[in-house]
């Protein structure tokens, strides 16, 4: 199915030749066997396959799963199986070693818990079932499932990436306006991240499409943009498939003689280096124009190596049609008048499409050839029958088409002409059955006139109830927003009062406390005496410097005037001047402008966790970041201490602090055991606009 339009947009530029392959090579040779090794060997492998190197892209690919195994980077490895199971999918010769490594992806995917990886491991197995004819439906569930993972994770990319796919899908149905809103998605998705590899392809399949409507202006636009992009990437193949297109367009205007040169540059660009599939469907196309130039021995020609480098792709255990050369053998047989061969060459395309909605061009073309063979074999009851599921088919593929319009009246002129006897004989009950479809058709439309009417007068009921809804909502979201803010100025200044009493009353008198007791004469004391006194003094020094944490983390006064940032800052200065642990922050200007409840929550939040890692993890080390990414406000707090058992603390007060701050926020959070030892803490809330 994928041959209608797939374009896998790999270039033909030699490997010496490549920039971008050179400089990832020279890069190589001074990397260290690390995490940023097997990133490189994965973007070297893309290209090569890119390029149409696929073997040595399948090398390397190998080797950077083999340092990710080494150096414990389980993404590289995951990313290492997808790659190869997708270049797979261009082949169909492996499809058991390419599921093995899906299944080793997915578990992989699910064990570091990354909702993206998981996706894209539903899309490459989707991809590999778009060849097999009964796993088409299986191919389209998991397309949704890795649509909703991309979504949930948020991964915008791979989610134009599996709009991508539906829309190739679609495009195999027949349903082109669909494929069309699904490129389009794709597309604003790409333009707004700026992935232009992603619009690569995106563009000139959309291009593609637009032919197939003829709407031939939408398309050139389509290809305008798109060789901005290949000036961008300096990507010949690109260049190359819209050359092809525009033959595409030339052949449909009937100037087959202008199409055929581009079908042949097309050849030759898939020839060296080798790309069977894209290979395949070139000579398919050359093979058409000499077809409808009546040069059929070079059209026979050019399909049969159409057909048989196809199958070269394809593993034994498969079977496999070349539908691109399939419907030209009918077209072939019919011009040469071997109506027979047009028969069995017709018949065996269509059982092959029977009942899949993704092969429903092809199965109107072999329901054409069937109608007009039998018609030529003198055989009306079957031509007659073919042609009513042809025109069935064609009427559903493409009923906005005037060309298609114009092609079955001239096809039913033609079976008038050669079947009038039988026409008479049914004129008159055709007549009556029209007469009472007529009829049918006039109660039919006004009831859509009273449905309708009524329809407009229900939706004008419903536009204006929710407007009223809205208007309510909006004053209650004003309300709840102003009851907040009024909460929270009173929390704080709450705050402030029973930190200034904790300060200037109680830490004061403690401090008194505690003079006193230095004051007393211990000349008399015995030894216990002795221990009993100095024990005393140091719990009251402990009370004392409880008290003065306690008021300042209530409302610290550098939270409130500098922001979030400056309070984590000053909050590890403290904490490494007398313990034992090391705290490292990273802020990157990423909590300047945080302030009021977000920061205040925050800075709880990591009170809470810094406790935790003093008390409980022995550790040497402790890291504290906060970052921004992708509309959220990410702090990350870990250590290198003990470890932390969830199913003995998942009730702890601490925990239920946090989630309960996470809640006011609309933030998560998730604890992991890092493999290195210690414990990951990640704490993420949405931003406000």
């Amino acid at each position: 199915m994928r041959y209608l339009l797939l374009f896998f947009l790999t270039s033909t530029v030699a490997v010496a030749q490549n920039p971008i392959i050179d400089s990832l090579r020279r890069e190589l040779t001074k990397l260290p066997t690390d995490s940023n090794r097997v990133k490189t060997l994965h973007e070297l492998a893309t290209n090569l396959w890119w390029n149409g190197y696929d073997s040595i892209a399948i090398q390397t690919l190998r080797q950077g799963m083999k340092v990710a195994q080494q150096v414990k980077y389980p993404t590289g490895e995951i990313r290492a199986r997808l790659a190869l199971a997708r270049i797979e999918a261009d082949y169909l010769s492996d499809t058991k070693s390419a599921h093995a490594q899906l299944d080793t992806a997915q578990q992989m995917a699910i064990t570091i818990h990354d909702l993206s990886l998981q996706g894209q491991v539903f899309l490459r197995r989707a991809q590999l079932y778009e060849n097999i004819m009964d796993k088409l439906p299986v191919a389209r569930t998991l397309l949704d499932k890795a649509l909703q993972k991309f979504k949930q994770a948020p991964d915008r990319k791979w989610e134009a990436q599996a709009y991508n796919e539906m829309a190739i899908m679609k495009m195999g149905e027949g349903n082109y306006v669909a494929a069309i809103n699904f490129w389009l998605n794709a597309q604003r998705i790409q333009e707004s991240i700026g992935d232009w590899k992603g619009l690569r392809a995106t563009l000139p399949n959309l291009g593609a499409v637009y032919i197939k409507l003829n709407r031939y202006t939408e398309a050139m636009a389509c290809f305008t943009e798109a060789e901005k992009v290949a000036d961008r990437l300096n990507d010949t193949m690109i260049r190359t498939f819209i050359l092809s297109r525009k033959g595409e367009i030339f052949e449909k205007k009937g100037e087959y003689a202008t199409a055929l040169p581009l079908y042949l540059q097309q050849v030759k660009a898939y020839s060296n280096p080798y790309l069977p599939g894209n290979l395949a469907r070139a000579y398919g196309a050359v093979g058409r124009m000499y077809i409808q130039l009546n040069q059929y021995d070079k059209a026979l020609h050019y399909t049969k190596l159409s057909q048989d480098t196809y199958r070269k792709t394809v593993e034994k255990t498969q079977e496999a049609m070349e539908h691109n050369a399939q419907a030209n053998f009918g077209k072939i047989y019919l011009a040469l008048k071997q109506y027979d061969r047009t028969v069995s060459s017709a018949r065996e395309g269509l059982a092959w499409t029977e009942n899949v909605r993704e092969m429903r061009p092809e199965r109107t073309e072999y329901l054409r050839q069937l109608s007009d063979a039998y018609d030529h074999l003198k055989q009306p009851a079957k031509a007659l029958y073919y042609f009513k599921r042809y025109k069935a088919e064609a009427d559903t593929m493409l009923n906005e088409e005037a060309m298609q319009k114009a092609t079955v009246a001239s096809m039913t002129f033609d079976f008038e002409k050669k079947q009038q006897v039988v026409r008479l004989q049914q004129a008159r009950q055709q007549a009556r059955i029209q007469l009472l479809e007529n009829d049918n058709l006039e109660k039919t439309r006004n009831f859509l006139i009273v449905l309708l009417l009524l329809s407009a007068g229900i939706l004008g009921f419903v536009f204006w109830n929710n407007r009223r809804l809205r208007t309510r909502n909006e004053e209650l979201s004003r309300k709840n927003a102003e009851i907040e803010a009024a909460l929270y100025r009173g929390q704080t200044i709450e705050r402030k009062r029973v930190a200034s009493e904790l300060h200037d009353s109680v830490a004061s008198k403690v401090s008194a406390l505690k003079w006193r007791f230095e004051a007393f004469d211990t000349s008399q004391f015995d030894t216990d005496q002795h221990r009993e006194h100095a024990r005393l003094l140091e719990h009251m020094g402990e009370v004392y410097d409880d008290i003065r944490a306690i008021s300042h983390n209530l409302m610290p006064e550098i939270l409130e005037k500098q922001g979030l940032q400056a309070a984590l800052i000053k909050l590890t200065d403290t904490l490494n001047v007398q313990n034992r642990t090391r705290f490292l922050i990273e802020v990157e200007k990423s909590g300047e402008d945080v302030r009021g409840k977000t920061a205040y929550e925050l800075y709880a939040i990591t009170l809470e966790l810094v406790n935790n890692i003093l008390k409980h993890a022995r550790a040497r080390q402790a890291d504290i970041s906060l970052f921004r990414q992708n509309g959220f406000l990410a702090l990350t707090v870990q250590d290198d201490g003990q470890g932390f058992s969830l199913e003995n603390q998942k009730d702890g007060i601490g925990l239920q602090n946090i989630q309960s701050r996470l809640e006011r926020l609309g933030g998560t959070y998730l604890i992991s055991n890092r493999d290195q030892g210690g414990t990951l803490v990640n704490v993420q809330i949405p931003m406000a606009g």
